[in-house]
């Protein structure tokens, strides 16, 4: 299952971004300042485990990335 929460600007929730690890230019998205974001390479049985899904794409260089979210 995905959550999604909106966030208002009001909210002192400190932030930073996650960089195309491609390009390493282009801001994916952002996430709450002190969390990790890693990027690893998925085997192909993997990926079927997974249940949902996000995928982006970095504006600079046009590369798209998945997010996968495992079951639970």
């Amino acid at each position: 299952m995905l959550i999604i929460e909106q966030i208002y600007e009001s909210s002192d929730i400190k932030s930073d971004f996650v960089r195309c690890p491609s390009c390493k230019k282009g801001r994916l998205c952002d996430k709450p300042a002190g969390e990790r974001a890693t990027v690893i390479a998925l085997k192909p049985d993997h990926v079927g485990r997974t249940s949902s899904k996000i995928i982006l794409k970095c504006p600079k260089c046009g590369h798209k990335f998945m997010i996968h979210l495992p079951k639970e």
